[in-house]
């Protein structure tokens, strides 16, 4: 009976053949006008190798290994880091890191435009003709509705916080977040760092300046308390050098000016002045190592990120991607005309 009905569906689309063709026809035709209105947009991509730290060994490397054909990071787990690169999506879309990467200077591959990140999404990035339906209205109506308060609502991005965004600044930020991304590699840990934006020189640019600036940010949380401990013994450092230099001073001073002199009470006021400043300097000594060990601290905290690949200048748009996007249209005109004529012929039947 299956077959049956299969072929009963089949020679009925086949006697409606032409009206088959021509909605695919014109799906076709609606597809090439809203692939070719899409702006194009191009990809740039980096590649980094974070360091991993706290490595395994013998069974643990074997069962990490195992964990890592399983989609599971281990590394995690046996790594001592305060920050994962798990979290690294998280901090590109915070809304202090996208403020700074507005900040960033980017210039057209053409030369024409020179500005920041900002600006050029405000000014230079193309829309699509039909967001003009819904965009003109709508600001229109709200210039109607808010007067003159938005413009006295709208804070310079440099003086502005996370805390005290206008709308627009938040508009803008929200397209910042979805035109970049990282993405990690659960099985070989390499990091990409992807920028996806309508002029390529553009896209290279933030794309490395993503990669340099989420390096910073895991390199300043991660040396945060190893820089704390060196600027206080820093300050330990320097008050005993300052201490020392005093007993200095006021043992050779004294010396000075008692040198003809053979009394006890001369004698013994010099034996204590030697004492305060062998004291002295040897907290001054003790400092002094302290102070290389915290900077070694410092240097051995700081993590080292090798970079794979560097952003490249993309030669070819990576969206929109027309075939696919005709490919889907032609489907869902084919689909929906196929369930519209068989619809009507079961209830013309009943």
């Amino acid at each position: 009976m299956r077959d049956i009905e299969i072929v009963v569906l089949l020679r009925l689309l086949w006697q409606n053949k032409k009206i088959l063709l021509r909605n695919c026809v014109i799906a076709f035709g609606l597809a090439l006008i809203v692939a070719f209105s899409i702006p194009k947009e191009y990809t740039a991509k980096v590649i980094l190798a974070p360091e991993m730290s706290g490595g395994m060994s013998g069974l643990s490397s074997n069962l990490g290994t195992l964990a890592s054909m399983a989609g599971i990071n281990m590394s995690n787990l046996s790594s001592n880091e305060a920050i994962f690169p798990d979290l690294y999506p998280e901090i590109v879309s915070s809304t202090p890191f996208l403020m700074e990467m507005m900040e960033v200077r980017v210039e057209t591959l053409d030369g024409e435009v020179k500005a920041n990140m900002y600006d050029y999404l405000d000014l230079y990035q193309k829309s699509p003709w039909w967001s003009c339906i819904t965009t003109v209205p709508l600001s229109f109506f709200r210039s109607l509705v808010d007067g003159s308060k938005e413009k006295e609502n709208e804070i310079e991005l440099s003086k502005a916080t996370s805390f005290q965004l206008s709308e627009k600044q938040m508009t803008l930020l929200s397209v910042l977040e979805k035109s970049i991304g990282v993405e990690i590699d659960k099985m070989t840990g390499l990091i990409t760092v992807s920028a996806a934006l309508q002029d390529p020189l553009v896209a290279a640019t933030v794309a490395q300046a993503l990669s340099s600036k989420l390096q910073g940010y895991v390199e300043k949380y991660r040396t945060a308390k190893a820089r704390k401990d060196l600027q206080y013994i820093e300050r330990l450092y320097k008050e005993s050098q300052s201490n020392y230099y005093k007993a200095q001073t006021a043992y050779a001073n004294f010396v000075d000016a008692h040198q003809s002199l053979f009394f006890e009470s001369v004698k013994a006021e010099q034996e204590k002045l030697e004492n305060e400043m062998s004291l002295a300097y040897n907290t001054y000594s003790q400092m002094a190592q302290q102070l290389d060990m915290a900077k070694a601290k410092v240097q051995e905290k700081t993590p080292v990120c090798v970079e794979v690949q560097p952003a490249v200048v993309p030669q070819q748009a990576s969206a929109p991607k027309k075939m696919m996007t005709a490919f889907i249209f032609v489907f869902l005109a084919f689909f929906g005309t196929s369930s519209w004529i068989i619809l009507k012929e079961r209830l013309f039947k009943r």
